[in-house]
């Protein structure tokens, strides 16, 4: 110290002040003065006035700015600070060092440092013992009084760390060292942020410090902003930032990270007044969002500005595929509905590319996602089944869900064995009431979970009874049969659900279980098979090892020896502590992040006011103001006026006012050289024909038409063209339809969603259609249409066997076909009265029955409406597959003059007439739908039926 407000941080080059007389000295040296010589023509000059003078020696003011500008920059290196920390201790015993390294005093740690080393340096010159206490680092090593030297390579040692300080424990200690040897100073450099316990331990510290000095320093710095939650909202991830007050600075970046540190996102945030928490949204797509492994405010250098972010964060992508047609699933009643709904809080939803299964699988692994959800989905051809075995070998999940397409499929991709069909309350294998939902295993992911009294089922698939039944239940119905069954496969689970997606069965989609059901199961999606991972998800007594954990300054850094490891069902509740510090606990598979801030967490500025009586302090980087930057600028101003008055002294103002600005002229020369590209010479755009693709699409779309699939055998393809043509023409005649002229159509290359029908004659002579033809069949019918396979083989059966040559070729075409469960057309379906009233469906022949997609009974129908017996049944959509062998089109051929083509087998009276009416009725089937079975027309079809 010099006596004044002034300290040096290199006090040694003041000795260069020293020089200054020098250097005046040198600057007053002129050289000698020159002898004068008397030449008689000089007399000339004597009366000729002199304008301008040149001085003899350098002018006293010019010497004192140099002089001035040489001291400006010699006190500059040397470092002045004005208003330096004081040395404060006064006291005689040992220094009490009391250093806070809890996360809030990591921004300004370097300042902390600083200020404990003067603390320790100015008790080294006085020979006193040092207790240096670090209140975040616990009380391991004894608090016991040191020497200063011992105490700096302590210090040295010393870091923010990355939970709050334990003064509770510090306190105990302290009272140990007190009844050795009272303090002679105290100086507690205190962090600003407090968790609730510094206002105990500043009361516990007057009284241990009985009349000492007690210097309270660093208490007023600001706190760093804390980030509090992050969480996902549906479209991004919406971090909360919280500070302390309004002296934190009300603006700042928000930084989303990976596990590598790169940047993947920043976006700034701001306080609003005198608010204490705001809001931040990183809205990136779901490939980056789920790679963010942190959220952290820049600049923040704080364990409380980061927030991990492990793999319970990251949404999953799922793919959903519906067995049920796009015609029949009714928005708000559809399985994708139930389980967009439920799936959408936690994971993002793909859409299919194609109605098709196979497709749709293929789609879906190409966007790797981590699970796949069926809903009543029956068949999986052998390559299809293939890549989804292959995809939940590699850790996915695949979840069905039953149906009347599982449960009549002969699918064998699933948990266990089933029983063909399945149990309906009031059917066979049946309940006499619905059956509860009983429980969930405790070796499966629903473990913990609240068993929810009001779910019932009504209809399930049965699982084949076997003594390991048990082990692959995951939840079971109140009579002991299993309500959701799973099997690992590989590192993945296949997973499935006994009853439908939708309501039809149970109202178990109406259920908050259902969605916790859903998400503990599309967790599994990243377990990878192993025992940590799955313990990890499913919450299994098991102790998660730390991989990584947080420093004071939010950075990652190696666990220490006595960390302890993370119990698994409480990885949610631990708190972070010098046991258990922030970071990532588990294995690379599978983790869970343990944060230092929650939205519960307090976080207060501290509160001393129990130490009411000690000296406020500053930290030794804020106690004074650093001259140095400010006297390099005045020796620059110095210097700069130097050479002005330099200037002016030797004529040179003079020199530059006696010049004019030289006159210029500038000439702009515009000269554009277009090089054009060579137009047609009528200056028209060419403009091409479309393809005949495109004209056939164009005139598919331009009127409603019906189609049939161009076999290759002339005289088939033929039948068909004409058989169609005729009942356009009948339709004509007897209907509102004025359909177009029948296309024909080859099923691997046009488009199919155009036509409403599709007429198909199976030929067992003509090669099967490949399996991208059929995959596109699949897509139409998924998606509403309806496609007629007639195999035209009444009397074509083998003698011997059950089968014709074209229906084997149906049952080839149609193997990887996810068909639903058919039934002949029923008496009461809507076919039947369509537009005629009909008892069956006859072709060419006689015989065959119209297969359709099989619905609900009359009788559980009229039980859902209260026992109420209608004309009609009441099922939605339109069936996407028919199915007959009477030979439609051969009996509707004709030529244009209206004469029939070929003859009607037996010949009864009335066939050919009845065919047509039945192909009337398909034809406005496929339009209309259900439109028949709506309750406004059932007195009218009462009225006709003579009921």
């Amino acid at each position: 110290m010099t006596g004044l407000p002034l300290a040096f941080a290199t006090p040694w080059v003041l000795v260069g002040l020293a020089a200054l007389p020098v250097l005046w000295w040198l600057l007053r040296v002129t050289p000698p003065r020159p002898e004068t010589v008397t030449f008689p023509p000089l007399r000339l000059l004597a009366e000729v006035r002199v304008e301008e003078e040149t001085p003899a020696r350098t002018p006293w003011w010019l010497t004192a700015i140099r002089l001035l500008a040489a001291a400006a920059v010699i006190f500059a290196l040397a470092g002045p600070v004005f208003r330096p920390a004081a040395d404060r201790l006064t006291g005689t015993g040992p220094v009490w060092l009391i250093v806070d390294n809890g996360f809030s005093a990591a921004p300004d740690w370097a300042a902390r440092l600083r200020t404990a080393e003067t603390v320790i340096d100015g008790a080294r010159e006085a020979g006193r013992t040092v207790v240096l206490v670090a209140t975040a680092d616990g009380t391991d090593a004894d608090v016991v009084a040191r020497t200063a030297d011992d105490a700096a390579r302590r210090l040295a040692a010393v870091g923010p760390r990355a939970w709050s300080p334990d003064h509770g424990a510090i306190v105990a200690a302290l009272q140990r060292t007190a009844e050795a040897a009272r303090p002679g100073d105290v100086i507690w450099i205190a962090e600003p942020a407090d968790d609730g316990s510094a206002k105990a331990f500043a009361a516990s510290l007057s009284a241990l410090a009985a009349g000492a000095e007690i210097v309270l320093a660093g208490a007023d710095s600001t706190p760093p902003p804390a980030v509090v939650a992050v969480a996902h909202d549906g479209t991004g991830i919406a971090a909360t930032v919280r500070r302390i007050d309004g002296a934190t600075p009300a603006t700042g970046t928000a930084r989303a990270v990976d596990r590598r540190g790169r940047l993947l996102d920043e976006r700034p945030y701001a306080f609003d007044g005198a608010a204490t928490e705001t809001s931040v949204r990183f809205e990136l797509p779901l490939e980056l969002r789920n790679e963010i492994a942190r959220v952290e405010l820049a600049g923040a250098e704080s364990a409380s500005a980061v927030q991990l972010l492990d793999d319970r964060w990251r949404r999953r992508t799922v793919g959903l595929i519906s067995g049920v047609g796009g015609d029949r699933a009714q928005p708000l009643l559809s399985p994708t509905y139930y389980l967009t709904k439920a799936l959408l809080p936690f994971a993002d939803i793909r859409e299919p590319r194609s109605p098709a299964v196979d497709a749709a699988v293929k789609g879906y692994l190409d966007e790797r996602v981590a699970a796949i959800v069926m809903a009543d989905v029956g068949t999986l051809s052998g390559d299809t089944a293939a890549a989804v075995r292959s995809f939940v070998e590699r850790g996915g999940v695949l979840i069905r869900f039953a149906g009347p397409h599982l449960a009549a499929g002969e699918d064998d991709f699933v948990p266990v064995p089933l029983r063909r069909g399945g149990r309906t309350l009031g059917g066979s294998l049946s309940w006499e009431k619905p059956q509860a939902l009983a429980g969930f295993s405790e070796a499966g992911p629903f473990a913990g979970s609240v068993v929810p009294s009001d779910v019932t089922v009504e209809r399930q698939v049965l699982a084949e009874p076997s003594p390991d039944l048990d082990r692959f239940t995951w939840a079971s119905l109140a009579d002991g049969t299993p309500l959701v069954t799973a099997r690992p496969v590989g590192g993945g689970w296949l997973v499935l659900f006994h009853v439908t997606a939708d309501t039809t069965w149970s109202n178990l989609p109406l259920s908050g279980a259902f969605v916790e059901m859903l998400r503990r199961t599309v967790a599994l999606g990243h377990a990878g098979g192993s025992a940590t991972s799955a313990a990890a998800v499913q919450g299994t007594e098991v102790t998660l090892p730390p991989m990584t954990v947080l420093d004071g300054f939010g950075r990652f850094t190696t666990p220490r020896a006595d960390v302890r490891g993370l119990p698994a069902r409480a990885a949610a509740t631990v708190l972070a502590s010098r046991d258990t510090p922030p970071g990532l606990y588990g294995g690379e598979d599978a983790f869970r992040a343990v944060n230092l801030m929650r939205p519960d967490t307090p976080y207060v500025r501290l509160d001393a006011s129990a130490l009411a009586g000690a000296a406020r302090a500053p930290l030794a980087a804020e106690a004074g103001t650093r001259l140095g930057p400010w006297l390099f600028v005045l020796g620059f101003l110095l210097l700069v006026v130097d050479a002005l008055a330099v200037l002016v002294l030797v004529g040179g103002v003079r020199l530059f006012a006696g010049r004019r600005p030289a006159t210029a002229t500038v000439a702009v020369v515009a000269l554009a050289a277009a090089l054009a590209a060579g137009l047609p010479a009528d200056g028209a755009r060419a403009q091409g024909t479309l393809s005949p693709e495109d004209q056939k699409l164009l005139d598919a779309v331009s009127v409603t038409r019906l189609a049939y699939v161009e076999t290759g055998d002339a005289t088939v393809d033929e039948a068909s063209r004409a058989g169609l043509w005729a009942l356009t023409r009948y339709l004509s005649a007897r209907t509102a339809l004025e359909a177009g002229r029948p296309m024909a159509l080859d099923p691997e290359k046009d488009e199919l969603s155009v036509y409403p029908l599709i007429y198909w004659p199976v030929d067992p002579a003509v090669p099967a259609p490949s399996r991208a033809a059929m995959q596109r069949v699949e897509a139409f019918m998924k998606s509403g249409g309806t496609v007629l396979f007639d195999t035209r083989d009444q009397f074509d059966v083998v003698p011997g066997s059950d089968s014709s040559p074209a229906q084997v070729r149906l049952r080839e075409m149609l193997a990887g076909v996810d068909v639903p469960p058919l039934e002949p057309v029923p008496a009461d379906h809507v076919l039947t009265k369509a537009f005629y009233l009909m008892n069956d469906f006859p072709g060419r022949y006689v015989g065959s029955p119209l297969w359709v997609e099989a619905t609900r009974p009359a009788d559980e129908e009229a039980a859902d409406e209260g026992g109420d017996v209608r004309p009609v049944r009441a099922g939605d959509g339109v069936s996407p597959i028919l199915i007959t062998g009477n030979d439609f089109a051969g009996a509707w051929a004709a030529d244009d003059n209206g004469s029939f083509l070929y003859p009607v087998v037996p010949g009864e009276p009335r066939q050919r007439e009845f065919a047509l009416r039945a192909g009337v009725n398909i034809v406005m089937y496929t339009l209309t739908g259900n439109y028949k079975a709506d309750q406004v027309h059932v007195p009218a079809l009462l009225e006709r039926l003579g009921q």
